[in-house]
């Protein structure tokens, strides 16, 4: 007789779906994902079996076993009666639906509740001993949540197993679950210990992410057809179909682990960067270091030239080649920075690996098709489950058009730092992020950039990276003590070591390694980037506009770095009317991302380290901070409204960032005059008034609230009158001096009173800021489960920043009756026609523009996962008499009636 568990179905065709079968039976499916799940702790190189084997007490072979039997009982939650209702007329060889209840209650969270309440109580002891502490119910958990999410345990609200399952449905899944322990599950498995238990909660966050990658590449109907009927024992599936389709699966996928090359040795580094004869210091010290056992921890801080993105891929290299890691993420404060960065690992990456492998290297946002190796076909539309619920392979088609995820799993991933930190917040697939940053290096640039909020995700994330055994890169131009000391401490509770005090070491440049101990080591400097930056302050804005046009007129390139994307709009058009439209750049971060790129691409041309006389002669660029952090931009003359030190200090960067001759080109010797940068800002005064720095900018005092580290910031930089890179310790002007002499505690006191209230009240928002970034990062410690935090929920909806909480909008135009991207381009045309714009000042479309352009909107959707809901369509109609000029009707944060204007010249304007 066969057994009951054939009659039910696991994936479902949509109705309009032409199909040679329309379902496939629930054992084959749960076989399709243990495969892949098997096959990806063989093949992959982003997880470690071994290191779980150790943490959990099992030998490779049992934990093997072990993963793919508990894998297979991933869609338990599929035997209920209610799910089967969802698709009711599939097949008279099916269970019958018409008893069932509502389907209220997601398929992962019933099996979970189907093992917790019934399987486990009645699973035979001698295949699964249970110890006291629930280890195999955190098993469970790690597979049902295969969704993205923790199962829902039930908390305040009880869940009964009969609102859900039949006692015939329960039977069957028994049923199901003994066949299939006789078939995979390993033999003498013992009762596991408490220490095991405390190791599988540290290592269940991955191995949900293993689980929800095999469940999106086992949903793939190109390696695993539909098969309505039982012809094929469990065992016969196995070996015979689900194995050989899970290994094309994984392999096709780009997941296969690569052989990695063994590092060149410092006298070789030419062997990966073909332009580096000599290195720098801080790129030989990256060189010879001697590396801790296993995971660690680097943080270095240098000057501008120094070499810190050379010197964070030679060490990575080594920990590659030692076997600590099989690739890296390098995360970076924005896009633009990331771009350049992704062209810059282009070059080098494939030197990591030895000839013949194939890595693959991504971009973590879909500006453009950089990924064409590692993107796998959009797949076949499964049935929907219900709304708010998504089958996998629909979570998959939606997750493949979102190809920010999937930076994580590429061997090599370049994007935001934003992507990394989902990992650690109730962000649905966050498990997927962290199984992406598993076996991999960490690289955090620009360390400084970070707000309070972000530096407290970050600091969970390097806890949750020590855990799982991942080393860790961290740089900056400088940081202060206070974050520095965080940010390893953070680590090193990941790799249980608490109370260990920093050592104090004000020296600079500093490479600090951290594992179970503490190093430092200063490191020289080159002759070459060794400088001092004049300061000359100017406090009328005309000036600075006059001074733009003295430079310009002496055939020099100039920069001016404003803090508000107004206050370089307005820069812009009062040089526009004086100025050839060749001779001015505006660059900002409110483009469609297609405009955006143009003109990131027209910077880099103009001021970039190839530019010649030609390219940059008369020319100036306004730009926001997008061009202060990473951009390999040299201006001869620089200009930035008053900023905090550390971004000042950064900005200074892009000043006659390489050598040249007088008239621009590339040269031997420096022969520009001596490098100066103007700082914008309030005249200087020892008694402020309390709109000392709003007065001159009305918009960025909320950019940069905290006024009184503005007023230090100055009056350092009049004392000392010169950035000194790097300087001595003590010296005035050295660039730690001047970082201590704004954020050091004793600095704080010498705030004149009335500014003081701004800083505490910043204070206070610093302390709330990483209050909140507490709440809403995840306990790790607790493991994958919905205890770990209260707010589990899509990721739109928990900010990664909370001073740049942004809505992504998809800018269209009309195309007959229907809408087309604004950027118009053979492919991509949706990612490069995105922009951002602050969700204060657009929530939705207005009620007129959702009646006017709802159907062609949701006609996209249909067509498009990238524009399914939270993204934001937003379709522009041309503005007449005024060519490129678009403008939409929309509703602002508070609900009111707004009108949005855009042109690919000044980006997206709040009218």
């Amino acid at each position: 007789m066969i057994a009951a568990y054939w009659r039910y179905w696991g994936k479902a065709s949509p109705d309009d779906l032409p199909a040679v079968a329309r379902y496939h039976l629930l054992p084959y499916h749960c076989l399709d994902v243990a495969a892949v799940g098997h096959c990806l702790l063989r093949q992959s190189g982003g997880l470690d079996g071994e290191s779980f084997v150790r943490k959990l007490g099992l030998s490779l072979a049992q934990f093997q076993s072990l993963f793919t039997f508990l894998l297979l009982l991933h869609d338990l939650g599929k035997f209920a009666r209610v799910f089967q209702k969802l698709a009711p007329d599939l097949s008279p060889d099916l269970v019958s639906t018409r008893t069932a209840k509502q389907y209220s209650e997601r398929h992962d969270t019933l099996g979970w509740l189907l093992w917790r309440d019934e399987l486990a109580n009645n699973f035979p002891a001698e295949h699964l001993p249970e110890p006291a502490h629930g280890y195999w119910n955190d098993w469970l958990k790690i597979v049902t949540g295969h969704h993205g999410m923790p199962p829902n345990e039930g908390g305040s609200t009880l869940l009964d197993l009969d609102d859900f399952f039949l006692d015939d449905d329960v039977d069957a899944a028994a049923a199901f679950v003994a066949d299939a322990a006789e078939l995979l599950l390993p033999a003498d498995l013992q009762a596991p210990t408490a220490a095991q238990c405390d190791a599988l909660r540290q290592s269940s966050w991955s191995l949900a992410g293993l689980a929800v990658l095999a469940d999106w590449l086992g949903s793939n109907q190109n390696y695993f057809p539909y098969h309505d009927q039982p012809r094929l024992s469990l065992r016969d599936y196995w070996e015979q179909v689900a194995l050989p389709a899970a290994e094309r699966a994984v392999t096709d996928a780009g997941l296969a682990a690569n052989d990695i090359a063994p590092f060149p040795g410092v006298d070789h580094l030419h062997e990966i960067f073909g332009y580096l004869s000599r290195p720098t210091p801080l790129q030989h010290y990256a060189a010879t270091v001697v590396l801790a056992d296993g995971p660690q921890l680097f943080l270095l801080e240098d000057v501008t030239g120094a070499g810190k993105t050379e010197a964070a891929l030679i060490l990575t290299h080594r920990l590659m080649a030692a076997g600590r890691a099989s690739g890296f993420y390098f995360g970076l404060p924005t896009m633009a920075t990331a771009n350049q960065m992704y062209r810059r690992v282009g070059d080098v990456y494939a030197r990591f690996y030895r000839p013949g492998q194939t890595p693959s290297l991504m971009l973590a946002h879909g500006a453009r098709d950089l990924i064409d190796e590692f993107r796998m076909s959009i797949q076949p539309k499964d049935r929907g489950y219900d709304r708010g619920e998504a089958s996998a392979t629909l979570q998959c088609n939606g997750w493949l058009a979102d190809n920010r995820k999937k930076a994580l799993l590429a061997d090599i991933g370049v994007g935001s730092l934003d992507q990394a930190l989902l990992a650690v917040l109730p962000a649905r697939h966050q498990s997927l992020r962290m199984l992406g940053l598993a076996r991999k290096v960490l690289i955090v640039d620009e360390v400084h950039a970070y707000d309070s909020y972000m530096n407290r995700l970050l600091c969970r994330l390097l806890e949750g990276h020590a855990r799982q055994g991942g080393s860790a890169l961290l740089l900056s131009a400088t940081v202060p003590a206070s974050t520095r000391a965080s940010l390893i401490a953070a680590y090193q509770k990941g790799l249980g070591v608490t109370g260990q005090d920093l050592p104090a070491d004000e020296r600079y440049p500093l490479a600090t390694q951290a594992a179970a101990q503490v190093r430092t080591e200063a490191c020289a400097t080159r002759e070459q980037v060794k400088r001092r930056v004049k300061i000359q302050h100017v406090h009328d804005e005309a000036d600075v506009l006059a001074l733009i046009h003295e430079h310009l007129a002496a055939g020099r390139c100039v920069g001016w770095i404003r803090n508000t994307v107004e206050d370089c709009r307005n820069a812009y058009l009062a040089l526009q009317a004086e100025l050839d439209d060749d001779a001015l750049i505006l660059f900002h971060s409110r483009y469609a991302m297609g405009h955006r790129l143009d003109i990131e691409n027209r910077t880099l041309d103009t001021f970039g380290k190839h530019s010649i006389t030609a390219d940059r002669s008369g020319k100036v660029v306004i730009g926001s901070q997008v061009i202060e952090q990473s951009l390999d931009l040299d201006l001869d003359v620089l200009i930035s409204d008053l900023a905090p030190i550390d971004l000042l200090i950064q900005r200074a960067g892009r000043l006659q960032r390489h050598v040249r001759d007088a008239q621009g080109n590339p040269a031997d010797i420096e022969q520009r005059p001596a490098p100066v940068l103007y700082v914008f800002g309030p005249a200087p005064t020892e008694t402020p008034p309390a709109n000392w720095y709003g007065a001159v900018f009305p918009k960025a005092q909320y950019v940069y609230p905290d006024i009184g580290q503005l007023w230090l910031t100055q009056r350092a930089l009049l004392a000392a009158g010169e950035i000194v890179s790097p300087g001595e310790p003590g010296q005035p002007g050295a660039v730690r001096q001047l970082v201590e002499a704004v954020y050091g505690d004793d600095a704080q006191i010498d705030i004149p009173d009335t500014l003081q209230e701004a800083s505490r009240k910043c204070e206070g928002e610093a302390l709330a800021e990483q209050s909140q970034a507490n709440f809403n990062a995840l306990d790790l410690g607790k493991g994958y489960c919905r205890d770990s935090n209260r707010h589990w929920d899509d990721e739109a909806r928990i900010p990664t920043r909370l001073s740049d909480e942004t809505q992504t909008l998809y800018l269209a135009q009309p195309d007959g009756e229907a809408l087309k991207p604004i950027v118009e381009a053979d492919r991509h045309g949706w990612p490069l026609s995105a922009a951002r714009l602050g969700t204060y000042k657009i929530r939705d479309l207005s009620p007129a523009w959702q009646d006017r352009f709802g159907a062609a909107i949701a006609a996209l959707r249909e067509r498009y996962p990238l524009l399914e809901a939270p993204a934001l369509v937003l379709p522009l109609l041309p503005i007449e008499n005024e060519a490129g000029r678009w403008y939409a009707e929309a509703l602002d944060g508070h609900g009111r009636e707004v009108r949005l204007v855009y042109c690919a010249g000044l980006g997206v304007l709040t009218a």
